[in-house]
């Protein structure tokens, strides 16, 4: 699944990393058969969508082929250049892994993009 765009706008022209984190996604009581561990859901953060300034934006996972699972936070994208306002924004995309044991319902979960 396709998210809608992630921007960034850096008016102090620092380097920054854009990192992504998830919860677990549970459905119900939340019991083990009502959860979908997060490292079942993949991330990929794709290209530059567009971008505007000078500097360097690094995308943490390029291609479908680079996704990782979100077991842990991961870089989402990263940023280095001249001390300039700067703007970029991506497309990341989700895929999840769901098991055989879940539980028919609607899970629900939380997906972050933190920038520092």
């Amino acid at each position: 699944m396709q998210l809608g765009q992630v921007r960034v706008t850096n008016s102090g022209g620092r380097t920054w990393i854009a990192t992504v984190s998830a919860s677990n996604f549970t459905t119900g009581g939340g019991t083990a058969g009502e959860t979908i561990s997060k490292v079942r859901l993949s991330y990929w953060s794709g290209p530059v969508v567009s971008k505007m300034g000078s500097g360097s934006w690094v995308p943490g996972q390029p291609t479908a082929g680079n996704a990782q699972p979100l077991d842990v936070t991961r870089t989402a994208f990263s940023y280095s250049g001249v001390m300039t306002s700067t703007s970029v924004i991506w497309q990341p995309t989700l895929q999840m892994s769901v098991p055989a044991s879940a539980v028919a319902g609607t899970y629900s979960g939380t997906l972050t993009h933190s920038v520092a």
